[in-house]
Formats: structure tokens, sequence, C-alpha cells
């Protein structure tokens, strides 16, 4: 995915994202630079897309690095837990 949009459904990434917003995501940075804590991404996991936010990576222990991804909002998250750099999609470079 070079780039796409994604409609945010929720509020778990407020107050970064409101409900009904839209987020730009791209692919292109993670071909330069690794992701980072901090960096808000869309990922799939059981063929749902997710946007949250990097809160943790684990260091490689035989199969690579893991992210812990988390939604902004601590009253209105659920923690989604760790993942696969393969399961990133890209990072949000902008909200529309």
């Amino acid at each position: 995915m070079l780039l796409s949009y994604f409609v945010i459904v929720g509020h778990s990434m407020e107050p970064s994202f409101k409900n009904g917003s839209f987020a730009l995501v791209s692919s292109i940075p993670y071909l330069f630079i690794k992701p980072k804590v901090g960096d808000i991404i869309a990922f799939k996991k059981e063929d749902k897309i997710f946007i949250k936010r990097i809160a943790k990576i684990n260091p490689p222990a035989g199969g690579g690095k893991k992210y812990f991804v988390k939604g902004d909002n601590n009253k209105d998250s659920l923690e989604t837990g760790w993942i696969n750099k393969k399961e990133i999609l890209g990072k949000v470079i902008a909200k529309i």
C-alpha cells in the first residue's frame, strides 16, 4: 500500500483522531526507516484494520521485533497488544 486513507471509527485514538476523521497512511516511510515508539500506524490483525500508536518495541527474539500498540484514549481503548512487522500496513502521515 503506497498511499491510502482510512475513516476512524470509534474513540480509541482521541484526542489525536476523532470518530469520523480520516487518516492518510503510507507504506513508503518504512522503506527507509524502522517503526519507532510514538508512531501512529495502520495494521491488519484478524482481517481487521486498526489505527493505533506504537507504545513499546520488543528486541528481536529469533523471529524479529514485536511492536506493542494501543490507542491514545486510556478510557476507551482496548489494548491490541503485540504485533509483528509484517502486520504493519503503513505509517499515518496526515490527518484529513
